[in-house]
């Protein structure tokens, strides 16, 4: 019993796929939909790398300040 609920499952997977894949390239609102989806990843590819970028200056900043004071610190026990 428990094969023949597996085996439902699988296909009623494979159809809702089926349809979605259907529905996305073969009309014409679905390739409108997948058109809209695919100009909206790669503004967010773009947004993500923008925004990694002031990430990784800010930490560079951070670090450098960080480390002038350790220095700074260390010169003072030094001397």
């Amino acid at each position: 019993m428990k094969n023949r609920s597996t085996i439902a499952g699988v296909v009623l997977a494979g159809l809702a796929t089926g349809a979605a894949a259907w529905y996305l390239f073969g009309t014409s609102n679905g390739k409108e939909v997948c058109n809209k989806l695919m100009s909206s990843v790669k503004d967010m590819s773009g947004s993500m790398k923008d925004m990694s970028s002031s990430v990784m200056d800010k930490a560079h900043d951070t670090i450098s300040q960080l480390s002038d004071r350790v220095n700074g610190v260390s010169d003072r026990v030094m001397a």
